[in-house]
């Protein structure tokens, strides 16, 4: 049975999350980089796997799947041996899971994406105070699911969604101070003692922000 194949970049918090369920549940998966900083995700190849052209995307035999999250669910539902990061059977937690999940994608997501593509790619020489209180407007909302159980979604264990916002999280948490945050950052401690948080999500952060700070200051040089 042949292995399910990620395509994916190690700096990107949304291809990192595919690789800590991966962990987590104990899948082998084949890893393929693509270079999206050269442009290889508007590839011909690429793109006949994923016509949007953005990274992860995951072949799975002849099953694609072009999201990160979904791809997160699909392997949790075919591969992992029970279902504690995402319940088939208790349908409140499974909701707030979602809920958790959403938030990520069209809420933290798109505010990270507005501060490290135009200094990476447009030549920004700093980042707007406004998106600076985006971020820790993301932080605040964290700090509050926190609040009221242990887990982002849950009170007796880690879920999915605690392993989707760590990816984001170890980037930006690099820049972006958490010290005003204390149950945010007692969780971070937390997630930080996976067995595989090194290889599947510190290495990629780290190679994320040093691009992101290698850029700032090239950028800053430029504008004098």
């Amino acid at each position: 049975m042949s292995k399910p194949t990620l395509y994916y970049h190690p700096l990107s918090p949304p291809s990192r999350a595919p690789c800590l369920i991966a962990k987590e549940i104990g899948l082998d998966i084949n890893l393929e980089v693509i270079d999206f900083l050269n442009s290889e995700h508007t590839s011909e190849k690429f793109t006949k796997i994923n016509p949007a052209q953005t990274i992860p995307a995951m072949v799975d035999s002849d099953f694609i799947v072009c999201d990160s999250h979904a791809i997160c669910i699909y392997l949790i539902e075919k591969y992992a041996k029970d279902d504690y990061l995402y319940p088939k059977n208790d349908l409140k937690l499974r909701t707030v899971i979602n809920d958790r999940l959403f938030f990520d994608a069209s809420f933290l997501f798109p505010r990270g994406l507005n501060v490290m593509l135009p200094v990476v790619m447009q030549g920004q020489a700093e980042v707007p105070e406004e998106k600076v209180q985006q971020i820790h407007r993301g932080y605040r909302i964290v700090e509050n699911y926190l609040s009221t159980s242990k887990w982002i979604a849950s009170n007796d264990h880690m879920t999915l969604a605690d392993l989707a916002i760590f990816a984001w999280m170890e980037s930006f948490t690099q820049v972006f101070t958490i010290e005003n945050y204390p149950k945010l950052t007692t969780w971070l401690k937390e997630m930080r003692k996976l067995p595989y948080y090194e290889e599947a999500n510190k290495k990629g952060a780290d190679l994320h922000i040093q691009i992101f700070r290698s850029a700032l200051e090239k950028n800053k040089k430029a504008k004098k």
